[in-house]
């Protein structure tokens, strides 16, 4: 269980169904966890490090002092076994990110090692961009790094923990909508569809592409402007994307590589939720909606 801040009784909740790994993000986080049990019970923990990328804010650091300082109150909370350490570099993870943070991972695990503590699990956290960024081939070659890597500095018996993500989920899923105004602005097309970022938010950083759905082997040479139904300026999905021309009020267009970040980003306002749909095959199922 993995939060930037845990209430006392979402604490006690998951220690009572007893989850069996809880990261800590802030060093005060230990005390609050190891009072929160309140029967013979040893909970495992993991230490969240702070990505070294600029602006992140999420962890603790890895430098020496902060690890005294974590290991000074686990000593003295014995109801707490550490386990794990993680590092969450983001959810676009290129290849020397990657490379920087087995580094950074295995430099701190060393350290914990040395004052005793026996690291058993690396979660190298997210997250793989989407299958289209990523080949197989590269891939490939990322988990021989880290085999190589894990093996040169004796690492070898470690459990290794990946949140692939948007590499699994990303163009899994599409978002089915229908353009309801076609209109221009200073000379460029714009379209306007039935749906918006309040169920397709654009901040997810995923790759979407629009395609008309009967109309997907015309050419897109016409630049246009694709915007949602909320009422706000935030409300546009992309300007000048190729399209075909003409479009016409009516037409139906699909939203590819929404599979990512769509329905738990999504605001929910101020229209109602779609249908959402399993398409398995030949098989379609209708999933339950989700209830705001």
């Amino acid at each position: 269980m993995s939060a930037p801040y845990k209430t006392p009784t979402f604490l006690q909740r998951v220690i009572s169904d007893e989850i069996g790994l809880i990261l800590i993000c802030q060093i005060d986080e230990i005390d609050e966890i190891a009072e929160a049990i309140t029967s013979p019970y040893i909970q495992k923990v993991g230490i969240r490090l702070r990505s070294p990328r600029p602006n992140k804010q999420i962890g603790v650091s890895g430098d020496k002092d902060t690890i005294s300082k974590i290991t000074e109150k686990l000593n003295k909370n014995n109801n707490l076994s550490l386990t794990t350490l993680q590092l969450h570099s983001g959810t676009q993870l290129d290849d020397q990110l990657f490379k920087e943070g087995i580094t950074y991972l295995l430099d701190t695990a060393n350290m914990f090692e040395q004052q005793g503590f026996s690291i058993s699990q690396l979660d190298f956290g997210g997250g793989f961009p989407e299958a289209s960024n990523l080949s197989e081939d590269d891939l490939t070659d990322l988990f021989l790094l880290l085999y190589e890597t894990l093996h040169d500095r004796g690492w070898q018996h470690v459990t290794c923990i990946f949140e692939p993500g948007r590499y699994i989920v990303g163009d899994a899923g599409l978002v089915l909508t229908q353009i309801i105004r076609v209109f221009k602005v200073e000379g460029i097309p714009w379209i306007m569809l039935d749906t918006g970022t309040h169920q397709c938010p654009k901040f997810s950083n995923s790759k979407f592409r629009f395609e008309l759905i009967h109309r997907m082997s015309d050419p897109h040479t016409t630049p246009t402007s694709i915007a949602g139904c909320l009422p706000t300026d935030m409300d546009v999905f992309t300007k000048r994307y190729p399209f075909p021309s003409p479009v016409d009020k009516g037409e139906y267009l699909a939203i590819l590589n929404a599979g990512a970040y769509t329905l738990t980003w999504s605001t929910r306002f101020s229209y109602p939720f779609p249908s959402i749909l399993l398409v398995n095959g030949n098989r379609i199922q209708l999933l339950e909606v989700p209830q705001i």
